[in-house]
This record gives C-alpha cells, structure tokens and sequence, in this order.
C-alpha cells in the first residue's frame, strides 16, 4: 500500500465525527516516521485542497508544515477558491492563511501583517 492509498483509507475508513484536525496531527507525525513516502504526505494534502472534498480540504488545511503552494499570490487564490467552495470554512481558511503568512513573509513572498510586502 502507498501514502496516497493509506491517506484515502484512513479518510473513508474514519470514525463518525472525527475532527478533520486529528488526522492531520496524524499525517503530520506519520510525515516525520515515513521514510521517502512522508514528503508525499504534502504532495497529496495539496491535491486535497483543490479535490472539492470538504473534509479532505479541512485535513489539508492543518498540514501546516509545508509550503501548500508556490507563492504567496497562488495561496491567497486557493485560500479564495476554498472559501467560494466551503463557505462553512471560511474562518479556518482565513486562520490557515493567516498563520502561513509568517513563512511567506519569511521568503520575501507576502506582505508583513498590516504592512506592505517586503
């Protein structure tokens, strides 16, 4: 079985009510364990971003230890696309989106919160 198989798995083979948070501290520490196939932990959460799969969507949201997309500008579009798609996670996307801005900032990518962009 690959990462990818595991990760769909474990989302149609979840238990009723599972927060989508919990899965993603999952993914998260199965990242660090995984050797070769934990950096397509990340690879897959994006494609779940843009999937239309709200509970994959909200999993990917909380693998917030990756770059989940090439540019600031690409994420602000996606955080947008979601927001459109899900309107029922407006507020998480807007906390994800705002957390991932200090690593943005960081590569010179986004503006500093209330600022301009560096």
């Amino acid at each position: 079985m690959n990462i990818e198989d595991l990760m769909n798995y474990l989302v149609e083979h979840r238990a009723p009510n599972l927060p989508p948070a919990y899965l993603s501290e999952q993914l998260l520490s199965l990242s660090w364990i995984l050797d070769g196939e934990g950096g397509r932990i990340f690879e897959i959460g994006k494609g779940w971003l843009n999937s239309g799969d709200e509970f994959r969507a909200s999993v990917a949201l909380g693998l917030d230890e990756a770059f989940m997309a090439d540019s600031w500008d690409e994420l602000v579009e996606l955080a947008d696309s979601l927001k459109v798609k899900f309107p029922s996670m407006a507020s998480d996307v807007e906390n994800w989106l705002n957390n991932a801005r200090r690593s943005y900032v960081s590569r010179g990518e986004a503006p500093a919160p209330g600022g301009d962009a560096i």
